[in-house]
């Protein structure tokens, strides 16, 4: 098949609140200029530029540029550059146009040779493209649906007036997808902190050039330097935790205990994440953080395992009992949560 070297622009311009811009036009700018900079690169047409405006969000299609970029694409057969993904991927409206680009929810009044699918490049996070993007949305709609879940079952075990001594197990698993999201994300960010601290940049020109080459914060928008320590601290645990995880599961295996393995480490001058001498405490938050990534890893293995049934689910209008079935014959097993290994 010929490589398409067509593309079309997608922009978000910055939301308005009370006729002010809550971001300065910089965020435009960024993203004009990563996508020139890209088309240029990689010698590449730009047939057509679609600018999203916060106004429009009052329309009954809440992405009405997304909307007309992506049928532009499809009847021009080309691909689509999106200027700020931001967490966008969590956006069911939103993502719903991305997937028909790239032939994962083509409607059928979608006029295109059924053999086309768009790619689409992320100015903002490049790893993110077609092959990846149907399996991030989906994660996202099973953290929000397990978010979902456990808020209610918190708000039925437990107010603020009852006492109920289960309350703060309740609320540790109401966090846990957000634990998760800032978990990846220190790791997906750590390559670029690395480079930054190779080129001996301070924390606050750190926060300058996230902002300058477009990374945006968690949470979205621009970077604060309180965003960044924090940031810091979770890569730093992770760099540990990844480190050390044979090395605890070594002690674990003997049955050495907390304070046991916080002298053997502290022999040895292994650094503890903080940078002081290891204790129970460090030993604790460390062991934690490695069963999170483990769990990490388990999870994302099995939605993309699922995918391929998940597609059959949709297509095939399955019942809940015939995708068990499904599920049971492509030996699939639910992940567990990992135990007290390590």
């Amino acid at each position: 098949m010929t490589q398409v070297r067509q593309y079309v622009a997608y922009l978000i311009m910055p939301a308005r609140h009370g006729g002010q811009m809550l971001f300065s036009n910089q965020a435009m700018a960024i993203q004009e200029k990563r996508v020139q900079e890209f088309i240029t690169a990689n010698q590449k047409t730009l047939l057509k530029t679609f600018i999203e405006m916060g106004e429009n969000h009052r329309h009954r299609h809440r992405w009405p540029e997304l909307e007309a970029a992506v049928d532009y694409c499809l009847e021009h057969q080309a691909n689509l550059i999106i200027g700020e993904l931001k967490n966008l991927t969590h956006n069911e409206a939103f993502s719903k146009q991305i997937l028909r680009l790239i032939g994962e929810g083509r409607l059928k009044s979608d006029i295109t040779p059924n053999e086309f699918c768009g790619e689409i490049y992320c100015c903002d996070q490049i790893r993110v493209n077609c092959s990846n993007f149907a399996v991030l949305v989906e994660h996202a709609k099973q953290q929000k649906k397990m978010h979902g879940d456990l808020i209610k079952a918190g708000l039925s075990r437990s107010t603020a007036k009852s006492g109920n001594p289960h309350a703060s197990d309740v609320i540790s698993k109401v966090n846990k997808p957000k634990i998760d999201n800032a978990i990846v994300f220190a790791l997906m960010l750590q390559p670029i902190i690395d480079d930054y601290h190779q080129r001996g940049l301070s924390q606050r020109k750190m926060v300058e050039t996230l902002n300058e080459e477009g990374f945006t914060a968690p949470e979205g928008g621009h970077w604060v330097l309180s965003q960044l320590q924090k940031v810091l601290e979770r890569i730093k645990m992770n760099e540990t935790a990844l480190s050390l995880e044979k090395k605890f599961m070594e002690y674990r295996t003997r049955q050495i205990d907390d304070a046991a393995i916080a002298e053997a480490l502290n022999k040895v001058d292994i650094p503890s994440p903080k940078g002081k001498a290891w204790d129970v405490d460090a030993v604790e938050k460390v062991s934690e953080r490695i069963k999170q990534i483990n769990d990490i890893i388990r999870f994302n293995e099995f939605v993309i395992e699922l995918m391929p049934i998940i597609e059959k689910y949709h297509i095939d209008e399955l019942t809940e009992d015939l995708f068990a079935n499904e599920l049971q014959m492509a030996g699939i097993t639910l992940p567990q949560q990992q135990q007290d290994s390590v």
